[in-house]
């Protein structure tokens, strides 16, 4: 069972989900959340959007392990303000994971295709 594959079964019993939930949720057969658990199948992450809405789950740590389970709101807010005096705002580029240069290209479509929901999840 990969990493991805614990999280979202520990997502999922955290939250007193039935496999056939999260699937209807996800818009997927329960068969494939089954054998996305099992590590049977390769994890779509844009199926997984749904959940990340629904419960503010932190993409990142669902996906690669980072951070806690849920978002917390407070940090995730988006204030337009200058910064203080003295002090240089900070650019916020998306960061790029080396082990994801790595990867079969096949593995880097589907992460580029990440990058921007995690930024859209990020301005929330």
């Amino acid at each position: 069972m990969t990493t991805i594959a614990k999280r979202l079964r520990e997502f999922r019993a955290a939250v007193g989900l039935t496999q056939r939930e999260v699937a209807s949720l996800c818009g997927l057969g329960k068969r494939t959340i089954i054998y996305w658990e099992m590590g049977d199948r390769e994890i779509k992450c844009s199926k997984l959007i749904p959940l990340v809405d629904e419960y503010d789950l932190d993409f990142n740590w669902l996906i690669l392990g980072r951070g806690t389970m849920y978002v917390n709101s407070e940090t995730m807010e988006m204030v337009e303000e200058d910064p203080p005096e003295g002090e240089e705002e900070i650019e916020t580029t998306p960061h790029i994971p080396p082990q994801w240069d790595e990867k079969p290209e096949a593995m880097k479509k589907e992460q580029e295709d990440v990058l921007p929901l995690i930024q859209r999840l990020r301005r929330k």
